[in-house]
């Protein structure tokens, strides 16, 4: 009788043995599973190999991971309320009145120097119309004792001659007969120096503004008889 029971012990003790094994691979507890075959276990699996943990993923794998994200790649990381340099908190309207420019007794809007009050002049009296400016220098146009040498502009340039209107050139540019880049000013009194032999116009003057005005309407007139051909 003892040899039965001590065998049935021996059994048992085998059968116990034999079945811990299985115990170990219980398919229903994820934490005690082997690891190759718990895809989804978070407690066994490698960070790197894990897909169901969403903060051990490799960045470039999981576009919405906020763990892994850098700070100025996540949308979430950029709230300006979240933000030490809250650029809600610069609200004009909530600074300190001796802070708050818009609360300033001395408005600086209020100094614009485009728009003073005080005007100097560069010259009295003014034109009032660019046609009065125009028909003064239709009448210095033709006028030969600007200069000394007995020609006027007229003299050079009937029919809007040697003015090379052809070019469609805008002042500044090249002119070959004064070897530079000069304005409309500088060559006016470039032909008073020079053909005319006469004495160059002061650069605020209005004799040198009522030549410049009757250049562009001549051009003006060439340009208009041009298309009409």
């Amino acid at each position: 009788m003892t040899k039965i029971i001590t065998l049935t012990y021996a059994m048992l003790i085998s059968i116990a043995m034999f079945s811990a094994p299985a115990m170990a691979a219980n398919p229903c507890n994820p934490c005690g599973m082997q690891k190759q075959m718990n895809p989804c276990n978070p407690c066994a699996m490698k960070k790197h190999m894990n897909p169901c943990n969403p903060c051990s993923m490799k960045k470039q794998m999981n576009p919405c991971n906020p763990c892994a994200m850098k700070k100025h790649a996540n949308p979430c990381s950029n709230n300006p309320c979240s933000m030490k340099a809250n650029p809600c908190s610069m609200n004009p309207c909530s600074m300190k009145k001796s802070s708050n420019p818009c609360g300033m007794k001395a408005n600086p809007c209020s100094m614009n120097p485009c728009a003073a009050n005080t005007k100097t002049p560069i010259r009295k009296p003014a034109f009032k119309s660019f046609q009065e400016a125009a028909s003064l220098g239709a009448k210095m146009w033709k006028d030969e004792s600007l200069g000394t040498a007995g020609v006027a502009c007229l003299s050079c340039h009937a029919d809007h001659d040697l003015l090379n209107l052809e070019r469609n050139q805008n002042f500044p540019h090249f002119v070959k007969m004064v070897g530079d880049v000069v304005t409309l000013d500088q060559m006016i009194n470039y032909c008073m120096l020079n053909p005319m032999k006469g004495k160059q116009f002061d650069k605020n003057s209005k004799e040198l503004t009522a030549m410049a005005a009757y250049y562009r309407a001549y051009r003006m007139q060439y340009m208009k008889e041009q298309r009409a051909k």
